[in-house]
Formats: structure tokens, C-alpha cells, sequence
């Protein structure tokens, strides 16, 4: 067999292989593990409980959520009864000092640490083994000079993804 030959072979076997494992619905290239027989999820507004934060907090954390699972899942986003049901509050917002270092006899803060908890629970209709409540929290550190009021809408974004995609892979990833 000519190399030619063994190269068209091994495409041929590779482009099979790609169609049957992408073709099942058990594995995407996303990482997701959703049953072929579940086609939306659900998820409600995560109220802001902790009575902390900004005032879209609520709506940042919601969003995110809603966003990423549109873009990592073939999932239909409903705003209730899904096949997977995500629900959940925000239990804290914390700006708390880290870092603490010493300047003469005073003891200031190097840093200052934003720590995110958001209460999940999950429900899947269709293999109610998998359901969840639990909490999930995300911490970001800033610098010491910066007040809590002045963190960007955009800075609280990029935490709460990181957040979100925690949740994600516990819920659809299986990791």
C-alpha cells in the first residue's frame, strides 16, 4: 500500500470516526455529557439574598448563566419547565481585606478579596440521580487602593462566568 493510500485510509477511518462520536449525542466537543433525550433547561433568576452588591447583580449572574449555556449546549433555554432545571440565589457578596501586611504598627491590607456564593440547585427530569443543591463560590483579588464601589461591571462579569462555568461542568460536563 502506497502512502497516498494509507493517508486517504486514515482520513476516511478519522472522518468516520468524528461522524459517529459527534453523531450519538453523548459527546460534544464542548466537553458536555447530555442524554440525546434531553433537548432545554431551564433557569430562573438568581435573586440577590446576600443584600449585597450591585443592583444588577441579580441580572449579571442570570445572564451569564442563560449565555453560556446557549453557547456551550444545543439546549432550547426556557424560562420553565426544562428537561434540566437550574435555579438558585445569591447567598453572599464579600469584599473582604487578604493579603494583610505589616506598615509600622499597623496592619493594613496588601489586597482585597471579592468572594461570590450562589446556592444551586440542579434538577434533571429525565435521571433525577444527578440532581443537586449546593453552593458554589468564586474569589478574585484587587488591588488595595481599589473600593469595592469602583469594580466594573465588566470585572463582576468576568468573575461570575467563572463561576457559571463551575456550575456548568457539575451539570453537564460531569466533571
Amino acid at each position: 500500500m502506497t502512502s497516498k493510500i494509507k493517508l486517504q485510509t486514515l482520513t476516511y477511518i478519522g472522518m468516520l470516526l468524528l461522524a459517529v462520536c459527534s453523531g450519538c449525542g453523548l459527546y460534544s466537543f464542548t466537553g458536555t455529557t447530555i442524554s440525546p433525550d434531553i433537548k432545554s433547561i431551564s433557569i430562573q433568576n438568581f435573586e440577590n439574598s446576600s443584600g449585597e452588591g450591585p443592583a444588577n447583580l441579580t441580572q449579571i449572574v442570570t445572564n451569564n448563566f442563560t449565555d453560556y449555556y446557549r453557547r456551550n449546549t444545543n439546549l432550547t433555554v426556557m424560562q420553565s419547565q426544562g428537561d434540566l432545571q437550574l435555579e438558585g440565589q445569591i447567598v453572599s457578596f464579600n469584599y473582604t481585606p487578604a493579603a494583610i501586611q505589616r506598615e509600622g504598627q499597623q496592619d493594613i491590607a496588601g489586597l482585597n478579596r471579592l468572594t461570590l456564593t450562589v446556592q444551586v440547585r440542579f434538577t434533571n427530569t429525565k435521571q433525577p440521580e444527578k440532581d443537586f443543591d449546593r453552593a458554589f463560590t468564586i474569589s478574585q483579588d484587587f488591588p488595595q487602593d481599589l473600593d469595592i464601589t469602583q469594580l466594573s461591571n465588566v470585572q463582576i462579569e468576568q468573575m461570575t462566568e467563572r463561576l457559571v462555568t463551575d456550575v456548568f461542568n457539575k451539570t453537564v460536563a460531569d466533571w
